[in-house]
């Protein structure tokens, strides 16, 4: 499929020294717009993406898969909806690693794993020297309720995967080594922190070469920003109402109050039909 976006805001901050450009006309075309990445110095660019209702629902109560969002915008041309797709694998084509919640992999059903699976984008992680695979980032307090033989992401022998967690396995997964240090990034490690601490495994990950990361986790997509760490959110917005008490975005998290809360500023803004909007946003920390 041809894909092509129109671009509507384009912020000027991306043509400052802060970003620098990404010299590819295949993807600079698809973008309808200069596709730039912030200048990394003393920690890993972090940023995560998800596709939202109107609403800012993430599923649907029937189907609590993030990719439905996309999916079931009924009103929306195919292109959109793929759209939302190769935004998501844009994002994981420039990422060294990706973290993902425990309840993602519940919710899809054993399914999940972070793959790049269109041409161009391949094309884009090998210019970029990103590794074949990602790095698995599995973050959660308790991997005993995590059913490992079941997910697709432990059956891939190839996939190199960092379970961190508080609470270790009741039987640790074959292949696995269990350490309280951080072992090189291509090794299938269970890393035993009973802080849980985030902070210190990006700054472990950023020494050991992981200088971008993708968070799909939405529940860390909040705790990140807590911890002034997420730089900037990529959000897909379907057309959708949907309502009710369901998973969005710091839901289950502690809130920000009125004399403290992250801003976020429109970096681009782009859209393809009338049924969905593309956003990347920079996060800014500070109180007022």
């Amino acid at each position: 499929m041809q894909l092509k976006f129109n671009t509507l805001l384009f912020n000027p901050l991306l043509d400052s020294s802060s970003y620098y450009p990404i010299n590819n006309v295949v993807i600079n075309n698809i973008l309808d717009a200069d596709f730039r990445l912030p200048q990394i110095i003393n920690k890993a660019f972090i940023f995560s993406c998800f596709a939202l209702s109107t609403d800012g629902r993430l599923c649907y109560p029937d189907l609590p898969s993030g990719f439905a969002i996309a999916k079931h915008n009924w009103l929306a041309s195919d292109m959109e909806r793929y759209a939302d797709w190769w935004n998501l694998s844009l994002g994981r084509a420039i990422a060294d690693a990706v973290i993902i919640g425990s309840n993602s992999l519940r919710y899809e059903n054993g399914h999940y794993q972070a793959y790049v699976d269109i041409s161009e984008l391949l094309d884009l992680r090998e210019q970029l020297a990103k590794p074949k695979q990602l790095l698995h980032i599995i973050v959660c307090r308790d991997s005993r309720q995590i059913n490992w033989q079941h997910e697709a992401l432990y059956q891939n022998q190839s996939l190199p995967i960092v379970i961190f967690t508080q609470q270790l396995p009741t039987t640790i997964p074959d292949g696995f080594v269990v350490t309280e240090r951080y072992l090189s990034c291509q090794h299938r490690q269970i890393i035993h922190d009973a802080d849980l601490d985030i902070r210190k495994l990006c700054a472990e990950l950023f020494s050991a070469g992981i200088k971008t990361i993708l968070n799909e986790s939405p529940y860390y997509h909040h705790e990140l920003q807590h911890l002034q760490l997420l730089d900037e959110a990529w959000l897909n917005t379907s057309g959708v109402q949907i309502g009710g008490d369901l998973a969005s975005l710091g839901r289950i998290n502690t809130p920000f109050d009125s004399s403290y809360h992250p801003h976020l500023t429109i970096l681009t803004l782009q859209h393809i039909g009338y049924n969905f909007l593309y956003a990347r946003y920079k996060i800014s920390y500070g109180s007022n």
